[in-house]
């Protein structure tokens, strides 16, 4: 039985080699019966697109506060108790409404008073003329001697005087009485009032009672960098003009709590000076307020556009490539024969990046199959068109470019010299 067994074993080795032998023959055969040559693959296919064209504006980002453009501080200018609050806490007032009346009777006693000194005054200045009439008369016959003609001429130039000196003296009065009736001399807010009725102001100093701030337009005060500030000039001169040949040099500016810069006005103001502590300049912004909701003293978020918006070539960040020669992205010509371009790079708007330099509008470039795309390779080109950047992603990268700059305009701290 175990011969058996081993004899069938052999006779089905056998048959398996026989069976592996011919396959062999057969490939050989089918080797020597081709040509020797791989068949040809196609060009692999990519899709191009020629750039997109958008505005691009460039921001700068800084920290201000809100100033008042008008503020006056109400003070009694004469002395006296409030008679009468003309005014709510807080409430809105325009130039020449009334605010506060001291009492008025003490003042206007005085003018009474130098009215009838005046009058007096008068009296004996017409006095002196008529004496000083008659002397010149009797001087021509002698009867009055030349002493008196000029005793009579200085008393009627001293009456003049103490009339003249009456004159002023009413005018003060007056002007005193006047004082008692406070009112506003611009529009603004009030704020409330230091003082109630009865009490005595202006008591060997003008009392504050109190203040009125003007609260539409408003100030935006801030301060830049001189680094900044001279990069900024430098853009505004290339584009035909500066901070100070330009009318109109917009800003932007935010509140806490607001979204964004709802708030749109104008720079109007630059220091004349570089701060050489800080090296900072101070610069000045004016917005309008009509809703009177910000306050002088708030913080401010502003944002100052780095010139006008300029035409800028963007393509997809996919498209972007890089190596040991730097950045570069794929074009296939007239020929659909593949070639890198170098460029240079911008700021990212969504998924596209801006093109600074290296690329032309009517190039094609390859946007889906950079992979396959091998410089001096013939490539297989699918046509498309790429979408331009929305207004939100336009926004973004403003902020993300203004974000970007405040940084790199950031003044290093200077080491401590040590003492």
């Amino acid at each position: 039985m175990l011969f058996v067994r081993q004899h069938r074993v052999g006779i089905a080795l056998l048959w398996n080699g026989l069976i592996a032998a011919g396959c062999l023959a057969a490939l050989v055969g089918c080797q020597k019966s081709g040509t020797g040559t791989a068949p040809q693959l196609p060009p692999p296919t990519v899709t191009v697109a020629t750039p997109v064209t958008a505005p691009i504006t460039e921001y700068r980002d800084f920290t201000g506060i809100t100033e008042a453009v008008e503020t006056v501080q109400i003070r009694a200018r004469v002395q006296g108790f409030i008679d009468k609050i003309h005014f709510t806490d807080g409430a809105e007032v325009q130039a020449g409404d009334p605010l506060y009346t001291i009492d008025p009777r003490v003042f206007q006693a005085e003018v009474d008073r130098a009215v009838a000194e005046l009058n007096r005054l008068k009296a004996q200045l017409a006095l002196a003329k008529n004496e000083e009439q008659r002397s010149a008369r009797l001087r021509q016959s002698s009867a009055v001697t030349e002493e008196e003609y000029v005793q009579r001429v200085a008393a009627r130039e001293q009456a003049e005087a103490s009339v003249a000196e009456a004159e002023a003296s009413l005018e003060l009065a007056r002007l005193n009485l006047g004082f008692t009736d406070i009112r506003a001399p611009i529009a603004g807010r009030v704020s409330r009032t230091l003082f109630t009725v009865g009490n005595l102001v202006g008591y060997n100093e003008p009392t504050l009672l109190t203040t009125i701030v003007r609260l539409d337009p408003l100030y935006v005060v801030f301060e830049g960098t001189e680094r900044g500030y001279l990069n900024y000039e430098r853009q505004l001169i290339e584009e035909g003009g500066s901070i100070d040949k330009q009318p109109e040099v917009p800003v932007y500016v935010g509140f806490e709590g607001e979204d964004g810069y709802p708030h749109h006005g104008t720079v109007d103001f630059r220091e004349n000076t570089v701060d050489p502590g800080t090296g900072t300049i101070q610069l000045r912004a004016t917005i309008p307020n009509p809703e009177r909701i910000a306050l002088p003293g708030l913080f401010a978020r502003v944002r100052l556009p780095l010139g006008a918006p300029k035409n800028q070539l963007l393509v997809p960040q996919t498209a972007i490539g890089s190596d040991q020669r730097g950045t570069f992205v794929t074009v296939v010509g007239e020929d659909r024969i593949a070639k890198t371009k170098t460029v240079t790079t911008g700021q990212t708007v969504g998924e596209l990046i801006v093109i600074l330099d290296g690329l032309a509008p009517t190039d094609y470039v390859v946007i889906n199959g950079t992979q396959k795309a091998r410089p001096g390779s013939p490539v297989t080109v699918e046509m498309t068109k790429l979408t331009p950047p929305n207004a939100d992603q336009l926004r973004d990268a403003a902020e993300a470019s203004a974000e970007a700059a405040a940084l790199s305009d950031e003044t290093p701290e200077q080491p401590e010299t040590p003492r």
